[in-house]
């Protein structure tokens, strides 16, 4: 780095330099019980920071976590608070921040790396692409919101139960296990991030409505919503919206019953259920089409290939594939090259990646790659943008057949 900035492991003595940093590059404050429970979720063995004389100019961290992908898990750094202050920036500290991150990941042996991007124009050049996509949805409540009945029979009579905040974690982790093999791109949860993170219920946590609920629906689903009072509508009134969080289940009756709940709430003016996955089923169990207005989709989860022979073969595939792929990548050779797909459709292992001196069947950049591997983006409509050139005909219509997946992937949780 041309300012003599080292990067270097974060140490206890770090911390809150550390996220003095990290407040500043994300424009807020860390009081100190926000700071507590950092202290809390942060293994201090995976935080870089980059050090200009005797000050942190930098950071970045990673969480060696499993992401859920088309058949299985696979390991993956979990990057986190990437930060340059203003000050430093193009000195070339990003740079070398995420070159140290990557060789760490690889090192620990995690083939993938994944994070949530703040600026989308930063990381495609690192060679991150968007793998997963969310959106909102929005319902008004007053006269209810009608479900259409189900079409295998009776409607399944789940029992409903409230938890609070405290009650909730040995009864939806397991029930969040099991959804993740349902679909792509959700992350593991430890029980330090599920109490501390995702199920806290201080007055800070609350953005002024209420305290955290849990409703869960038999054994099969759970959703974590808040309830929100807005503008005064009447004497004893105000305009009440429940602020869903988080919906997950492993069935659809699971689903519709939460739904049902939540949509039935006394009091209630609106719905909103936060970050859903692009296909959401929940769009289409209302008698009124129109019911559940969907929001724009919004890049989730970016994802990087760190290994591409443990990824290939680290996946299911839909369809037989043989083909080529020229990955370009002019800051990692571990990974740019040419590269041949063989194998058969069926579970992880079933097709493997080797590398080849044989002409490419399709030319496109690693950040392409990590938005194509969970089937969330595909090789045609990539194609179709003129952001990867297909040189033999034909090939990525067999290539979006191969990576084709039942649900869209989807990440649950900013990290």
């Amino acid at each position: 780095m041309r300012t003599g900035a080292t990067v270097r492991a974060a140490t206890a003595e770090d911390f809150d330099a550390l996220h003095d940093v990290v407040d500043i590059a994300f424009h807020r404050g860390s009081p100190e019980r926000r700071r507590l429970r950092m202290r809390a979720l942060q293994d201090e063995g995976l935080g870089l920071v980059a050090v200009d004389g005797d000050r942190i100019v930098g950071t970045t961290g990673a969480w060696s976590w499993d992401l859920g992908v088309p058949g299985g898990t696979l390991p993956v750094a979990a990057i986190t608070i990437v930060t340059v202050l203003p000050t430093h920036r193009r000195r070339g500290i990003l740079r070398a921040l995420m070159e140290r991150a990557t060789a760490d990941a690889r090192d620990r042996g995690e083939p993938l790396a994944a994070l949530w991007a703040s600026e989308g124009g930063i990381y495609g050049r690192f060679g991150y692409g968007p793998a997963t996509w969310v959106r909102e949805g929005r319902a008004q409540l007053r006269g209810g919101l009608g479900l259409r009945p189900p079409t295998t029979g009776p409607e399944a009579d789940l029992p409903l139960r409230l938890l609070t905040a405290e009650e909730a974690h040995p009864v939806v982790a397991p029930v969040f296990e099991r959804a993740r093999a349902r679909r792509g791109g959700l992350l593991s949860r430890d029980g330090t991030w599920w109490t501390v993170r995702l199920l806290a219920d201080e007055p800070e946590d609350r953005g002024g409505a209420s305290p955290l609920r849990v409703v869960v629906a038999g054994d099969d689903g759970y959703a974590l919503y808040r309830v929100r009072e807005g503008a005064t509508t009447g004497p004893v009134s105000a305009w009440t919206t429940v602020e869903v969080a988080e919906l997950v289940a492993v069935t659809p009756a699971a689903e519709r019953a939460l739904l049902a709940f939540l949509s039935s709430i006394d009091l209630a003016d609106e719905l909103v259920l936060d970050a859903r996955p692009v296909d959401d089923p929940l769009l289409h169990t209302t008698a009124d089409v129109r019911a559940i207005v969907p929001g724009t989709p919004a890049d989730a989860l970016w994802l990087r290939i760190l290994d591409v022979p443990a990824a290939v073969a680290g996946r299911s595939w839909a369809a037989d594939v043989d083909l080529v792929l020229e990955v370009l990548h002019p800051e990692d050779p571990v990974v740019a090259g040419r590269w041949r797909l063989r194998g058969t459709s069926g579970a992880p292992g079933a097709v493997v990646a080797a590398r080849t001196d044989g002409p490419a069947d399709l030319v496109l950049h690693a950040r392409d790659l990590g938005s194509l591997y969970l089937g969330g983006a595909t090789a045609t409509g990539l194609r179709d943008a003129g952001a990867i050139n297909e040189a033999t005909a034909g090939t990525a219509v067999a290539l979006d057949a191969a990576l084709r997946v039942e649900r869209a992937p989807w990440t649950a949780g900013v990290f």
